[in-house]
């Protein structure tokens, strides 16, 4: 981030945020771009990404509207991105099983929480992901990539040449080496999680990142990602081979 975006600024200081509207909806969120102004000093600003978590179930007229989005989300069998995220009260454990009303709430707070947390860690570590400003309740505030004029383009709809490929594809094994030597996966990494600005690859989205160490399903998550990243880049020329991938990334585990 430049020094005008600081992280402790952009946390700490007093601002007012201004909602210049939506920039894309996915399965499980609204990202809408947001203009942060200091409120010691109007010349320093500057833009954010507010992910906006969309309902799992809408029953009620006007809750869509209430909460600023567009429509409720289509992400569906969550329960194996679950495994090793426990909840400490008996009360509210049994309120996940039954998924009630409360229970549903919960979840929803886990997941924002969750993703803000993982997100935390590995930007810590040196991974190139926005940086998160903030989260609460169903809405996360993290670090917009991009210009007023539109934001990054995923690297599925990114136009590299053969170099910028291949520069890609290094700095997505940086990523994961990244991001597996922090005890994490991904849990959904493709060509639509990645986004190309400036010949540079930017890991996003993090809600169904997985623990290692604690989900008895990371390895295999683990797998998927790197087939699937692999199979879009040798579809474009750039032949990788998703085992020797794999098998690098498990060395540093």
């Amino acid at each position: 981030m430049s020094e005008d975006t600081t992280p402790a600024w952009l946390v700490h200081a007093p601002f007012e945020d201004a909602d210049l509207g939506v920039l894309r909806t996915g399965k499980e969120a609204q990202i809408n771009l947001i203009e942060r102004t200091s409120s010691h000093d109007p010349d320093r600003r500057c833009l954010l990404a507010e992910k906006r978590y969309l309902p799992r179930e809408v029953k009620a007229k006007g809750t869509l509207e209430a909460m600023g989005v567009q429509k409720a989300s289509t992400f569906r069998n969550d329960v194996e991105y679950r495994e090793g995220r426990q909840f400490r009260k008996t009360r509210d454990r049994r309120a996940v099983e039954r998924m009630s009303t409360y229970g549903k709430k919960l979840m929803q707070n886990r997941w924002t929480g969750h993703e803000h947390d993982v997100m935390a860690t590995l930007w810590a570590a040196g991974l190139r992901c926005p940086f998160p400003v903030s989260y609460g309740d169903d809405r996360f505030l993290l670090e917009y990539i991009g210009t007023l004029d539109g934001a990054a383009p995923h690297l599925a709809r990114a136009r590299l040449d053969e170099e910028q490929l291949a520069s890609a594809f290094e700095q997505l094994i940086d990523g994961l080496v990244t991001i597996t030597a922090a005890g994490w996966v991904h849990g959904d990494l493709s060509s639509f999680n990645l986004l190309w600005w400036q010949d540079e690859l930017w890991f996003i989205d993090f809600p169904q990142a997985l623990d290692l160490a604690a989900n008895p399903q990371g390895l295999n998550y683990l797998h998927r990602d790197v087939e699937n990243v692999c199979a879009w880049f040798s579809q474009r020329g750039h032949k990788v081979d998703p085992e020797e991938l794999f098998a690098e990334l498990l060395v540093h585990l």
